[in-house]
């Protein structure tokens, strides 16, 4: 059972409301200390699929308050324990499951996805080296080598952001998305178009063909490896993450895509090219999906409406955008066959 702590530094005069917030959403009160300046902290415990609840009642009230903090902390373990989620439904029948279920709150999936759609210094040099290390394992016929570019520098992240920003109805954050994926695959191409005109002769490898090679089954591939990647960051597991990116990684079909264009290959460039959208387009319907099915909604009610709005404009996008790229893949089968 995952745990939370939520640390709250709040006005003595206001502590009376958040008490009443307090009481009745499962967490178990841990302390209340003088924080100076006629503040309290109060820290309580509470189950991961609950916090958003909770959390979401004491920005309602609090967030403007002056002196106002709230701060979520993991926890490892806690002795009494909480009653388990069964427990408590067996001793009030109203409380069912509900979509938040085994996730972390809206604020937590924001905090550790926030920061993949940005573009920083490190990031651009991570893409850099990890494109180098794509294409000389490209080039040896080496998986092994393959797979530490995709763990180096994992174009997953944007994606999973953008489709987070889209739920949200977040533009900021979609934009930054849009950025980094546009800046990271451009990189990566150029990177990939120099090498195939400098060391890319004769005979492509195995693994440079797998990445020329596009049916449908990777179609089904790339959904449901959004949908883990999707899950695995709602759920706080983020080693799961690692294994997503090496299953629909972007990276190596989009080096395939640049090697061949330095070598004039156009077929096959065009190829890698319909794999790496794929791979985009499924990675965000999918994760779109799964953030719709969770519950996963801005806090403000007035801001729901323009997220909701923005969600169902995203899936019909992407959905007529795979429909379009499964037509293609069909007909590149019929023409290579």
């Amino acid at each position: 059972m995952a745990l939370r702590q939520l640390q709250i530094v709040i006005h003595e005069d206001r502590r009376a409301l958040l008490d009443g917030l307090i009481e009745g959403s499962g967490a178990v009160r841990d302390f209340a200390v003088s924080a100076g300046d006629g503040l309290v902290l109060v820290g309580v415990t509470i189950r991961m699929e609950s916090v958003e609840a909770l959390t979401d009642s004491i920005l309602a009230h609090h967030k403007h308050d002056k002196g106002f903090r709230l701060s979520i902390l993991s926890v490892e373990a806690t002795h009494p324990k909480l009653p388990e989620p069964e427990e408590e439904a067996k001793q009030d029948p109203e409380k069912k499951w509900s979509p938040r279920f085994g996730r972390v709150s809206r604020e937590e999936l924001v905090e550790d996805i926030e920061g993949s759609a940005k573009t920083t210094p490190v990031s651009l040099i991570m893409v850099v080296l990890a494109t180098v290390v794509a294409c000389v394992g490209l080039l040896k016929d080496s998986p092994a080598v393959i797979i530490g570019a995709m763990v180096i520098a994992p174009l997953l992240g944007p994606n999973i952001a953008l489709a987070l920003g889209t739920t949200l109805g977040d533009l900021v954050m979609v934009r930054r998305a849009i950025r980094s994926n546009i800046i990271g695959l451009s990189i990566a191409i150029s990177i990939s178009v120099l090498v195939g005109l400098t060391l890319a002769r004769g005979e492509g490898t195995s693994e440079i063909t797998a990445r020329t090679m596009v049916d449908l089954g990777d179609v089904l591939l790339a959904l449901a490896s959004g949908a883990a990647g999707a899950v695995a960051f709602t759920s706080g597991a983020p080693q799961v993450v690692v294994g997503v990116m090496v299953a629909v990684a972007l990276l190596p079909p989009t080096s395939v895509c640049g090697m061949m264009i330095g070598r004039g290959d156009w077929l096959d460039a065009a190829d890698s090219a319909l794999l790496t959208a794929t791979n985009v387009t499924c990675i965000n319907l999918s994760a779109t999906g799964v953030f719709l099915v969770q519950g996963i909604r801005p806090s403000a009610w007035w801001e729901k409406g323009r997220a909701r709005g923005a969600s169902i404009r995203a899936m019909v996008m992407w959905s007529v955008a795979l429909v379009i790229l499964a037509v293609l893949i069909v007909l590149s089968g019929f023409g290579s066959s």
